[in-house]
């Protein structure tokens, strides 16, 4: 039976806690499983294991050992609430909330959310829940009013890189986006380019506008904006649409992240352009891969893992010792890598 959705509502009726027992019945094996897949002491196959997962998170299922602890006040372990763990990026910002929550003695709990507000909604209802002791929230999408509701209050929180609309009271640590927007504007403008595409995420997260605002006021030329989702495909699609519709009127391209840097830098390439020959491209992040890339990628280098380390670090000296952390601002550094994808404007 599938649990109703959080909601503001106080009356909303309380259930019984679901036993090893349901989630056994549900995932059609024995408790004795169920207890293996979430202890890793036995092993079992991979199949079953993600059955039993999936009966676990749909039930909410909590381990005897963990509810002894709730009702003690206290689980030592806090939650991490990230868009997109396939982007190295957040990968590095997850290490270093785990490095921080680790060497203080507390575990950590992941959450991925894929850019989709439906599960940054179901994930936070464990604040509610108190199944956790603080969170770390790094978001993907813009909060609804319920989720909100859910974050503000007594509850322990700190952002990490996105700010939130809405609570502007929080702990945040982020790095200086405007700051990094500005620099790949002057760089650009520094070789002669006049003419740029910009391609953004979402307007609605606050981190892609201060890149984009910070671009457009050090690079003081003409800009054309379309909006991605952060993701390479998203780069790609752009890029190639405005490839067909009869080219591109621009010497530069400005990715608000490398993943969609790259899917402009594959576009070009199959459109038989030359980076930064025929045109320039940079990113924003400094993931691993932009080193990498071919020609390596000019891209802001944001410091992820201290993002997560500061965060984490910051939020805990407070849950340690009970309290919900004050508003506090910490804003880390960003710099310009420029490697082999620009050049100076030809036209």
């Amino acid at each position: 039976m599938t649990p109703e959705p959080y909601t503001a509502d106080r009356q909303s009726p309380v259930r019984r806690p679901a036993s090893i027992k349901d989630v056994a019945a549900a995932a059609g094996v024995s408790p004795t499983t169920v207890s293996h897949v979430l202890s890793g002491n036995r092993p079992v196959s991979e199949e079953t294991a993600a059955r039993v997962r999936g009966v676990v998170n749909r039930l909410g299922y909590v381990p005897a050992s963990l509810a002894r602890s709730l009702q003690a006040g206290s689980t030592s372990v806090i939650g991490l609430l990230i868009p997109d763990i396939s982007n190295t990026f957040f990968a590095e910002l997850a290490k270093g909330a785990e490095d921080a929550a680790h060497d203080l003695g507390y575990g950590l709990i992941l959450c991925n959310t894929e850019f989709d507000a439906d599960r940054e909604d179901r994930y936070l209802g464990m604040i509610r829940s108190r199944f956790i002791d603080g969170m770390v929230y790094a978001s993907g999408s813009p909060p609804s009013r319920r989720r909100l509701e859910a974050l503000m209050g007594k509850f322990p929180i700190a952002l990490a890189d996105e700010e939130v609309e809405g609570l502007e009271g929080a702990l945040i640590a982020t790095a200086d986006h405007e700051a990094g927007g500005r620099l790949v504007g002057e760089h650009l403008r520094a070789l002669g380019h006049r003419r740029a595409l910009m391609l953004t995420g979402p307007r609605a997260l606050m981190s892609g506008t201060a890149r984009a605002n910070g671009f457009v006021r050090a690079f003081q030329g003409e800009v054309v904006e379309r909006v991605g989702d952060f993701k390479e495909a998203s780069g790609y699609r752009l890029v190639t649409k405005l490839l067909e519709k009869g080219g591109l009127d621009c010497t530069a391209v400005f990715a608000a992240n490398d993943l969609m840097a790259f899917g402009a830098l594959t576009a070009l390439r199959e459109a038989g352009l030359s980076v930064p020959e025929d045109i320039s491209v940079v990113g924003f992040d400094d993931i691993r891969a932009a080193s990498l890339a071919h020609p390596p990628l000019t891209t802001v280098h944001q410091p992820a893992y201290d993002v997560g380390r500061t965060a984490t670090a910051q939020l805990l000296q407070y849950v340690s010792r009970g309290e919900v952390p004050p508003a506090s601002r910490h804003t880390l550094p960003v710099e310009l890598k420029v490697r082999g994808s620009t050049a100076p404007a030809d036209r």
